[in-house]
């Protein structure tokens, strides 16, 4: 690896270890120290069990980070066809008897463009409307395959258009994952409950004195078994935001699409 490509890697490991670290840690580890101090100078204590966690907070958490990385996986799948299926059409195009060397690249170079018109709509939140100008260019594509319908047998022809399909197909499935997140309303109710967290666990510990020491340190121990459960809770939140959208190129775990996209270079007349 060279030292370029090693500079990127760590600059996109430290963005994403710091993206974890963001304002709703420091938000919620602030609110815990308020109430922690506010329950211990006022004595409150509310009757909460530890076990509300695992079914208001942990579970519906955890079954949205599972939600995330199983697009991600989907997406991967998707995007490998979506691949396959295009050097499947550059392949039965260049076997075709009477289809030159300009012909095939004018095509080649069309599959290309509109791969690289996908990838940039995919990492893109902004243009909405970009993916019907990609349909459009799909059409065109298509036109120009099929203008050469009188070179084709019939397998040709039904296989051409088997993988002009499948292509389409990829397209649509892959948007259709970026434009369906993981259920909106659990992962707002996710983050509304650990805001809301602290009011609940730091009761126990103030009240049962689960960390009392002869030392007499038993309130900074307390304060900070509470930090980290804070702590904890709003980074898995912060992890899932992050992989969300496995196409935009900000996480670790975002596809590798630099890697897995169709270069020029892989034409068949290369």
């Amino acid at each position: 690896m060279d030292l370029k490509a090693r500079n990127k890697k760590n600059h996109k490991m430290n963005k994403a270890i710091l993206s974890t670290l963001n304002y709703r840690i420091l938000i919620v580890i602030v609110e815990t120290i308020l109430v922690f101090i506010l329950y211990k100078q006022y004595e409150i204590y509310i009757e909460v069990d530890f076990f509300i966690f695992s079914i208001a907070i942990v579970f519906p958490l955890v079954f949205s980070i599972t939600s995330a990385y199983q697009r991600r996986q989907e997406a991967i799948m998707i995007f490998s066809e979506f691949r396959n299926k295009i050097i499947d059409t550059s392949n039965i195009l260049y076997a075709v008897n009477g289809i030159h060397k300009k012909d095939y690249d004018k095509i080649f170079s069309g599959l290309i463009d509109i791969q690289q018109d996908f990838i940039d709509h995919l990492k893109n939140d902004k243009d909405i409307d970009n993916f019907q100008r990609i349909r459009q260019k799909r059409k065109n594509i298509f036109k120009e395959i099929i203008s050469y319908k009188d070179l084709y047998n019939e397998r040709e022809k039904d296989s051409l258009i088997a993988t002009k399909n499948e292509i389409f197909l990829c397209m649509e499935k892959l948007n259709g994952l970026k434009l369906h997140s993981t259920p909106v309303s659990l992962r707002r109710y996710c983050l509304i409950f650990i805001y809301l967290s602290p009011f609940l666990f730091n009761t126990k510990l103030i009240t049962e004195g689960q960390f009392e020491m002869s030392l007499g340190i038993d309130l900074p121990v307390s304060i900070l078994f509470s930090i980290t459960i804070s702590f904890i809770l709003m980074a898995l939140y912060n992890i899932q935001d992050y992989i969300e959208n496995p196409f935009d190129q900000k996480g670790l775990d975002d596809l590798q699409i630099d890697q897995m996209q169709i270069f020029e270079k892989e034409s068949l007349y290369e």
